[in-house]
């Protein structure tokens, strides 16, 4: 059985969830547009596909881990590595654009659907969990109770992300966009993305 810190799994979840990207532009765009509920289904629908690739990701490292130890300590390196350089990016994109285009449609189902393929389409989700997910779990030694417990807890805390995106709607768009603050929004959350990297090749 593997010793999990769920708190720090949850806490880097979010801060993972609430970085400015695709998902989040898409969320906001909707947010203000059309509304809470289609911009909510649309968050569910995107968290939907990134538990997928926790999945793959999840299956994929246990199985190495219970293989070769030295593959393992390549994967935390490259993963802090990678963690590291996506946190730099960050912290030097410029803030999002105002002109943002809400999802198509109506429909929740549409939105849900949208939030999905959203998340499916970018691969760079499952090169993420992979980096990330030994970080905080030893994955030669997880049971399947445990597992069960890591995508529940990483399903909430992700959708807590453009949930509360979603809640604060507007001002959530001025702080993105905004010339100033997207750019602090940027550095923060790059900055933080660095310490995971940091801290999973302080680990070995």
């Amino acid at each position: 059985m593997a010793d999990i810190n769920f708190t720090a799994l949850a806490l880097a979840s979010f801060i993972f969830a609430i970085s400015p990207g695709p998902g989040i532009v898409a969320v906001l765009a909707t947010s203000v547009s059309r509304g809470a509920i289609i911009a909510s289904a649309m968050s569910v629908g995107a968290v939907c596909g990134d538990m997928i690739y926790l999945l793959l990701a999840m299956v994929s490292l246990a199985s190495i881990a219970q293989g070769i130890d030295e593959i393992m300590l390549v994967v935390r390196v490259l993963g802090g590595c990678y963690l590291g350089w996506i946190g730099y990016r960050q912290m030097i994109s410029p803030p999002l654009n105002a002109a943002m285009t809400p999802v198509s449609g109506r429909s929740l189902g549409i939105a849900w659907g949208t939030g999905f393929m959203i998340s499916l389409t970018n691969p760079k989700v499952i090169v993420f969990y992979l980096s990330f997910l030994p970080l905080f779990i030893d994955l030669g030694a997880i049971d399947f109770q445990q597992g069960i417990k890591v995508v529940v807890v990483m399903y909430f805390s992700v959708l807590a992300g453009p949930m509360v995106v979603v809640a604060i709607g507007k001002k959530a768009r001025d702080v993105a966009t905004g010339e100033v603050s997207g750019r602090w929004l940027n550095r923060i959350t790059g900055l933080m993305m660095i310490a995971v990297g940091v801290a999973l090749i302080a680990m070995i």
